[in-house]
């Protein structure tokens, strides 16, 4: 069942169509992410949902029931709409001390007293902000008023909730712990969720699925899996991925009956049952998907060592391959290889073919990700 859905909103800024006809239905209990880069259209689409924004046109339900329609003139406001907001800014009241900032909604609800109160500790606890009541936001770390806006969407209890970029004022460290928190958050309260975001590290760790947009329009939608691994297309593939994917240009042709691909001065024999139609290709790899040997293999394409960075639990190697810059992603931690000539090996069980328009190329091996047996 969908607990929102967009059909056919788009949104017009002056002449500028920020958002040209956007469809998407986001299932009951999901956490789904809207991401990429500035200006794609994703918060837009996120205020259009909380009625920030009023849509140009188009139509958006909630739990069946539709909040705007450019047809019949209905227009729910955002209070009247049941949602739960995390800003990018927090939007705390700095007169407010915690525990007002958290029951300011249950109390202007006309909540029972002891409603509020039981409501307030419980999310004092479930973001450990417990004997934080009494201070002010000016009081707080930036992880802490962070908790407290969560704090806030814990205590109204809303079956949908709606965040924007709401980690992007945080370093490092608290960013790891609050995904951890949000992600716990929407498994126990059982919300839909719906987040947007420019990192897609925030979006590959957190979400069921993940709505890919560029220009306001939908270049992917599925779950991390298949946006990483399946790409529908060259921007996806790019956007997606840190160190990103590797890409040549290749040429697919037969010879004596047999599809080889010209690749970097080499030419691989494909493997039986890939289909691929002769002509241009590019190919992409993602960086943990190349194999590098020391001495030449059968199937190795030779490249030299440029820049060795060791990350801790892996290295990040940059390679010179016929005047293409590369990376490959190892494993381990290395400061340096005992080699600068070396050969790398491609595996074509992890490489992506994309058509001269852009588009992912389906051939018979479409990745599945693997089964584990409990």
């Amino acid at each position: 069942m969908s607990e929102i859905k967009l059909s056919n909103i788009t949104k017009l800024y002056g002449s500028q169509l920020a958002v040209p006809g956007l469809d998407l239905e986001i299932p009951k209990g999901s956490f789904v992410t809207l991401l990429g880069p500035s200006g794609c259209g994703k918060t837009t689409t996120l205020r259009m949902i909380a009625g920030l924004e009023q849509p140009s046109s188009g139509e958006v339900s909630l739990a069946g029931k539709p909040v705007y329609s450019s047809t019949t003139g209905m227009f729910v406001a955002p209070e009247r709409r049941g949602l739960g907001f995390i800003f990018q800014s927090y939007a705390l009241w700095p007169n407010m001390k915690v525990d007002r900032n958290i029951t300011l909604a249950l109390t202007e609800a006309k909540l029972p007293a002891l409603t509020v109160k039981a409501r307030l500790q419980e999310a004092l606890e479930k973001v450990q902000l417990t004997g934080l009541e009494g201070r002010y936001p000016s009081e707080l770390s930036g992880g802490q008023q962070q908790r407290v806006a969560v704090a806030r969407l814990i205590a109204a209890r809303n079956s949908i909730l709606l965040m924007d970029e709401p980690l992007s004022n945080l370093d490092a460290k608290l960013r790891t712990e609050m995904r951890t928190e949000l992600k716990r958050l929407h498994r126990e309260l059982g919300a839909t969720t719906v987040y947007v975001t420019h990192d897609q590290v925030e979006a590959l760790t957190m979400s069921d699925i993940i709505v890919v947009m560029k220009d306001g329009i939908i270049q992917q939608q599925g779950n991390p899996y298949e946006i990483y691994h399946n790409p529908a297309n060259l921007f996806v593939a790019e956007f997606i991925g840190d160190p990103k994917i590797n890409l040549f240009s290749g040429v697919v042709k037969r010879v004596g009956g047999e599809a080889r691909l010209s690749l970097c001065g080499t030419e691989l024999p494909l493997p039986a049952g890939m289909n691929l139609s002769e002509g241009p290709v590019t190919v992409g790899v993602r960086p943990e998907n190349i194999a590098i040997h020391d001495r030449p293999t059968g199937a190795g394409i030779a490249a030299e060592v440029d820049v060795v960075q060791p990350t801790g639990s892996q290295t990040i190697i940059s390679l010179l391959l016929k005047g293409q810059r590369i990376t490959v992603l190892i494993p381990r931690f290395e400061n340096s290889l005992p080699k600068k000539n070396v050969w790398i090996e491609l595996s074509f069980d992890h490489i992506n073919f994309f058509d001269p328009a852009g588009r992912r190329i389906e051939t018979a091996q479409v990745r599945q990700p693997a089964s584990h047996a409990a």
